[in-house]
Protein backbone atom coordinates (compact mmCIF):
# COMPACT_ATOMS: atom_id res chain seq x y z
CA UNK A 1 0.00 0.00 0.00
CA UNK A 2 2.00 2.93 -1.28
CA UNK A 3 -0.53 5.75 -1.49
CA UNK A 4 1.32 9.02 -1.98
CA UNK A 5 -1.28 10.78 -4.10
CA UNK A 6 -1.72 13.43 -1.38
CA UNK A 7 1.98 14.27 -1.74
CA UNK A 8 1.68 14.80 -5.47
CA UNK A 9 -1.05 17.35 -4.79
CA UNK A 10 1.39 19.31 -2.66
CA UNK A 11 4.39 19.04 -4.93
CA UNK A 12 3.69 22.45 -6.49
CA UNK A 13 3.51 24.06 -3.03
CA UNK A 14 6.80 22.51 -1.99
CA UNK A 15 8.55 23.38 -5.24
CA UNK A 16 7.36 26.99 -5.10
CA UNK A 17 8.36 27.38 -1.44
CA UNK A 18 11.91 26.42 -2.37
CA UNK A 19 12.23 29.28 -4.88
CA UNK A 20 15.15 31.60 -4.36
CA UNK A 21 14.51 35.29 -3.72
CA UNK A 22 13.48 37.28 -6.79
CA UNK A 23 13.62 40.91 -7.85
CA UNK A 24 10.48 42.99 -7.43
CA UNK A 25 9.96 42.96 -11.19
CA UNK A 26 10.23 39.16 -11.30
CA UNK A 27 7.61 38.91 -8.55
CA UNK A 28 5.32 41.29 -10.44
CA UNK A 29 5.75 39.38 -13.70
CA UNK A 30 3.90 36.39 -12.20
CA UNK A 31 0.81 38.34 -11.09
CA UNK A 32 -2.44 37.06 -12.55
CA UNK A 33 -0.92 33.92 -14.04
CA UNK A 34 -2.51 31.57 -11.46
CA UNK A 35 0.56 29.34 -11.30
CA UNK A 36 0.22 26.22 -9.14
CA UNK A 37 1.78 26.82 -5.72
CA UNK A 38 1.70 30.62 -5.97
CA UNK A 39 -0.64 33.38 -4.81
CA UNK A 40 -1.01 36.98 -5.82
CA UNK A 41 -0.06 38.96 -2.73
CA UNK A 42 -0.74 42.58 -1.77
CA UNK A 43 2.44 44.24 -0.49
CA UNK A 44 0.24 46.54 1.60
CA UNK A 45 -2.31 44.25 3.25
CA UNK A 46 -5.67 44.81 1.62
CA UNK A 47 -8.10 44.12 4.47
CA UNK A 48 -6.31 46.31 6.98
CA UNK A 49 -5.73 49.06 4.43
CA UNK A 50 -9.46 49.08 3.62
CA UNK A 51 -10.32 49.34 7.32
CA UNK A 52 -8.43 52.61 7.62
CA UNK A 53 -10.01 54.06 4.48
CA UNK A 54 -7.37 53.55 1.81
CA UNK A 55 -9.02 53.50 -1.60
CA UNK A 56 -9.49 50.07 -3.19
CA UNK A 57 -7.98 51.38 -6.44
CA UNK A 58 -4.71 52.09 -4.61
CA UNK A 59 -4.80 48.73 -2.80
CA UNK A 60 -5.34 46.79 -6.05
CA UNK A 61 -2.94 48.90 -8.11
CA UNK A 62 -0.50 46.66 -10.02
CA UNK A 63 2.40 48.29 -8.15
CA UNK A 64 1.03 46.74 -4.93
CA UNK A 65 0.75 43.18 -6.27
CA UNK A 66 3.37 40.45 -6.48
CA UNK A 67 3.19 36.71 -7.08
CA UNK A 68 4.76 34.71 -4.25
CA UNK A 69 4.87 31.08 -3.12
CA UNK A 70 1.64 30.19 -1.29
CA UNK A 71 3.44 28.78 1.76
CA UNK A 72 5.45 32.02 2.05
CA UNK A 73 2.17 33.94 1.77
CA UNK A 74 0.83 31.95 4.74
CA UNK A 75 3.99 32.68 6.73
CA UNK A 76 3.81 36.40 6.01
CA UNK A 77 0.12 36.56 6.91
CA UNK A 78 0.85 34.88 10.24
CA UNK A 79 3.84 37.13 10.88
CA UNK A 80 1.62 40.22 10.62
CA UNK A 81 -0.38 39.05 13.65
CA UNK A 82 2.49 38.02 15.95
CA UNK A 83 4.08 40.31 18.57
CA UNK A 84 7.42 41.51 17.27
CA UNK A 85 10.27 43.30 19.05
CA UNK A 86 11.01 45.27 15.87
CA UNK A 87 7.64 46.98 16.38
CA UNK A 88 7.87 47.69 20.10
CA UNK A 89 6.42 44.32 21.06
CA UNK A 90 3.31 44.92 18.98
CA UNK A 91 2.32 42.89 15.95
CA UNK A 92 3.08 44.51 12.60
CA UNK A 93 -0.70 44.95 12.10
CA UNK A 94 -1.04 46.81 15.40
CA UNK A 95 2.01 48.91 14.61
CA UNK A 96 0.61 49.84 11.19
CA UNK A 97 -2.87 50.73 12.42
CA UNK A 98 -2.52 54.51 11.89
CA UNK A 99 0.51 54.58 9.62
CA UNK A 100 0.80 56.02 6.14
CA UNK A 101 0.66 54.08 2.89
CA UNK A 102 4.41 54.53 2.56
CA UNK A 103 5.11 53.00 5.98
CA UNK A 104 2.74 50.12 5.25
CA UNK A 105 4.57 49.50 2.00
CA UNK A 106 7.96 49.66 3.72
CA UNK A 107 6.85 46.99 6.22
CA UNK A 108 5.33 44.87 3.45
CA UNK A 109 8.58 44.94 1.49
CA UNK A 110 10.51 44.18 4.69
CA UNK A 111 8.36 41.06 5.18
CA UNK A 112 9.03 39.89 1.62
CA UNK A 113 12.78 40.22 2.19
CA UNK A 114 12.61 38.69 5.68
CA UNK A 115 10.88 35.57 4.36
CA UNK A 116 13.28 35.19 1.44
CA UNK A 117 10.82 36.08 -1.30
CA UNK A 118 12.30 39.43 -2.39
CA UNK A 119 15.98 40.08 -2.96
CA UNK A 120 17.31 42.73 -0.55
Amino acid sequence: MNNVEWLRDRQDLIRAARDSAKTYQELQDGVGKKRPGYDDHHVVEKTWAERVGIERSQIDDPSNLVSIPRLKNYQITGWYSQPNDDFGGRSPREYLRYKTWEERRRVGLYALVFFGVLKP
